[in-house]
């Protein structure tokens, strides 16, 4: 380590006061009440009075959106079509852009316009140690909501689930800096080959306060969503009166084996008799 280096400017604050001192043409002053980064994508605040949970998003100054939660702040409804064509982003309100760039850029100033995608979390760092932040992410979550619609429309259960955990275990890959690591390569391709590639359509929203919105239209020629198959009406289509009663017959097999299993483990002690609060049970031998 460069000991000389950590001495002068071993935290942010050094940091500032030397970005300053140096006359360079920086934003984020010493006395902000906590620090900031930002790029395209998004924006993270954190550090200083941010470290304590008694301080909320409030103290925080957006620099992609607005501050929705102050009330001398309009922010008016407003609705935004966003169109995905085999998963990429390619139009917003019917206008195409030139680049993903401009219609990233363009989804900012939507969202913003509404505070969209700010939230306060808590991570867990690569160094066991938890963090704090509030994060700015107005046009990716834009993307977020219209591409996560249809995909539920699109896709069945099991892809959507497999989706899900990929989606995980990627995105902690890309915490860790390991966006190119072998593993993260494979769940990259699987999810564009396989989710995206059939990602294609139109989805309707309403934007209002935060994250406070409304899916007002769905649409797309490759849904697996339709309401003719499957209705609470009396119709005649693809599912029956007679096809529920066989679907009850099946779960109802495995409700009773789930019954009998139910049994075997209150012979073995795992079960008590009793109220649901000392249901399960441990011996003392297993550690309780």
């Amino acid at each position: 380590l460069d000991h000389l280096f950590i001495e002068e400017l071993g935290g942010r604050a050094e940091m500032s006061a030397f970005m300053s001192a140096a006359g360079f043409k920086y934003q984020m002053s010493a006395e902000k009440a906590n620090s900031t980064d930002s790029n395209m994508l998004g924006a993270t605040h954190e550090a200083k009075d941010l470290e304590h949970l008694s301080s909320g998003m409030k103290i925080v100054n957006p620099i992609m959106g607005v501050a929705f939660w102050r009330d001398d702040v309009e922010v008016a409804r407003e609705e935004v079509t966003v169109r995905f064509e085999a998963g990429l982003p390619v139009a917003l309100n019917g206008v195409a852009f030139p680049s993903a760039v401009e219609l990233l850029l363009e989804a900012n100033r939507i969202g913003g316009r509404h505070g969209l995608g700010m939230s306060d979390q808590i991570e867990n760092r690569i160094i066991e140690a938890k963090s704090r932040g509030i994060y700015e992410a107005p046009g990716l979550a834009l993307l977020f909501i219209a591409y996560e619609r249809l995909v539920t429309g699109i896709h069945n259960e099991d892809t959507i689930e497999q989706y899900r955990m990929n989606g995980l275990k990627l995105g902690r890959l890309l915490y860790q800096g390991r966006w190119f690591d072998p593993q993260a390569i494979m769940l990259r391709e699987t999810a564009q080959r396989w989710v995206a590639s059939a990602i294609t359509g139109e989805v309707t929203i309403e934007l209002r306060r935060g994250n406070d919105y409304s899916l007002l239209d769905t649409r797309s020629p490759n849904l697996t969503y339709r309401p003719e198959r499957l209705s609470m009406e009396k119709v005649e289509g693809a599912f029956s009166p007679q096809d529920r009663i066989g679907q009850l017959t099946m779960r109802n097999l495995d409700i009773a084996d789930t019954r009998e299993k139910l049994g075997i483990y209150a012979e073995t002690g795992l079960l008590a008799s009793g109220s649901a609060a000392d249901l399960l049970r441990l011996s003392k031998a297993e550690g309780v």
